[in-house]
């Protein structure tokens, strides 16, 4: 069995963090030179126009890992990660560039997920008996997995919303993701976990950075959620002497997976919620996202993208520890207390917000009317 030796991991890790630190200089430069910005606008959580095509690095430092792990995997499964990658970058840089439509950008992510899609691999062709669900039909397999891919791509796309907060997100995924490869003795899909966590480390450092800032943009967040789905569905695939590697069953495999993406799921499925309890449209902008309402509570954009990364961290290595000693039906309804959990939280948080604005207001309000009756009332 060929396996990643020491030398070749510390190769991987510190020469594509000292590319990144290089690349994005340079790709700041000249996005700044020809005006590849991202302009401020009344929702934008930044004030000044900063360079978003961070992402333009991501996939360069991918492809260069492909290449030096080639000899891992097949080629066919190269050439398709490749394709794959390489069409959801077209559909990153063009959104980047102008505003694409919905349909456009839903068409790039279809496209770059079909291809995927090719490879028995990177879908889902059986749940293992994970809720009583084993082993599933072309026709509902095909269409449950691009569901799964284009909702992890948007809802990793949406949490990339303050500084740092998508970047931590998808090191903590990638590292965990990187830990389970590891024990299941997988090295070319470690080896492109490690790599991505030296992209996002190395890039952590601009995008907090109050002089040399740049953005991922949605190059980077498209290719990244991309990346983080490829790798749930290469999870899934795994035999089941694999998976017993790592503690837990194949069985057990979905709900793990589930728990390491978290923080993009929980953030959509509430955010969906609350819009159609208040009668909205679906793709309506607002601050009910996570990260906005710990922004709006106080936080700083560092404070809450560490928070939340911290967060995500526990939950999972509780999870997987709930997992290996009492089983799915033990994690399965902790993961559901501590999604309650929190959404009373954030509940009570956005009350609080939203009485302290209400406060706020009126105090304008009475302020106004007494400054306009004083300026009214005639001289004696």
């Amino acid at each position: 069995m060929i396996v990643l030796t020491t030398i070749q991991v510390l190769i991987l890790t510190l020469g594509i963090g000292l590319l990144v630190c290089v690349l994005l200089l340079i790709i700041r430069k000249y996005s700044i030179q020809f005006g590849f910005v991202a302009i401020p606008e009344n929702r934008s959580s930044h004030k000044k126009s900063t360079p978003n095509f961070g992402g333009i690095v991501f996939y360069i430092l991918l492809i260069a890992s492909i290449l030096f792990l080639h000899k891992f995997e097949t080629t066919t499964n190269l050439a398709v990660l490749v394709a794959a990658f390489s069409a959801i970058l077209y559909t990153g840089i063009k959104d980047d560039l102008r505003d694409s439509s919905p349909r456009a950008k839903a068409l790039g992510q279809c496209i770059a997920v079909a291809l995927l899609l090719s490879v028995p691999e990177f879908r889902i062709e059986s749940l293992h008996g994970f809720l009583g669900i084993g082993q599933l039909p072309l026709f509902i397999g095909v269409p449950l997995s691009l569901s799964l891919y284009i909702s992890l791509i948007n809802a990793y796309n949406l949490i990339d919303g303050i500084d740092g907060l998508a970047a931590i997100i998808g090191f903590v995924a990638s590292a965990s993701f990187a830990f389970l490869l590891y024990q299941m003795a997988m090295p070319f899909y470690f080896g492109l976990s490690i790599a991505m966590c030296s992209i996002l480390l190395a890039f952590l450092g601009f995008n907090f950075s109050k002089r040399k800032k740049i953005f991922m943009g949605d190059t980077g967040s498209l290719l990244v959620g991309l990346f983080l789905g490829m790798l749930a569905m290469k999870l899934l695939s795994v035999s089941p002497e694999a998976a017993a590697l790592t503690g837990i069953s194949l069985t057990e495999m979905p709900l793990l997976l589930l728990t390491v993406l978290i923080v993009p799921a929980f953030d959509v499925c509430r955010v969906i919620f609350i819009r159609y309890w208040q009668k909205q449209p679906f793709f309506t902008a607002d601050r009910n996202h996570t990260h906005h309402v710990l922004i709006d509570s106080g936080k700083s954009h560092k404070k809450a993208a560490i928070t939340l990364g911290l967060v995500n961290s526990a939950i999972i290595g509780l999870m997987y520890g709930t997992l290996q000693a009492y089983g799915l039906l033990a994690a399965g309804v902790l993961l559901l207390v501590l999604i309650l959990w929190g959404s009373l939280s954030l509940f009570v948080i956005s009350k609080k917000i939203s009485s302290k604005r209400m406060k706020v207001k009126i105090r304008h309000m009475l302020f106004k009317i007494v400054y306009l009756k004083c300026t009214n009332t005639p001289e004696k």
